[in-house]
């Protein structure tokens, strides 16, 4: 699959394919493979992608334990509404690609 750098869904579709591998990292428990996502997500970043809601994916919720690349679900006092994730999943998510905190463990 080719993608256009300069489609207005790119970092969209980027930020989807590492959801894609950071469900599989989780399901074979591969934490060198996660820790390489984030090494690709930082890099891109750098290059100027930019984050999307969907980046937080990449880390357990610490809302409701959602694993990485599961969707969050409902917890008492933290409705999702439309949303597929917590918000708090996403800025946490959005400060450890940043560099901010350090990594929770993502991988169960």
């Amino acid at each position: 699959m080719l993608i256009d750098v300069n489609q207005p869904d790119s970092a969209e579709k980027f930020w989807e394919g590492m959801r894609e591998v950071a469900a599989s990292a989780t399901r074979h428990q591969d934490y060198e493979l996660f820790e390489a996502l984030i090494k690709i997500g930082r890099a891109a970043l750098a290059q100027g992608v930019e984050l999307v809601p969907q980046c937080g994916f990449f880390l357990s919720c610490p809302v409701c334990s959602a694993l990485s690349g599961q969707r969050c679900i409902n917890a008492p006092g933290h409705p999702l509404g439309d949303h597929k994730l917590h918000p708090e999943r996403v800025e946490l998510a959005e400060k450890a690609i940043r560099g901010e905190v350090p990594l929770p463990g993502p991988l169960r």
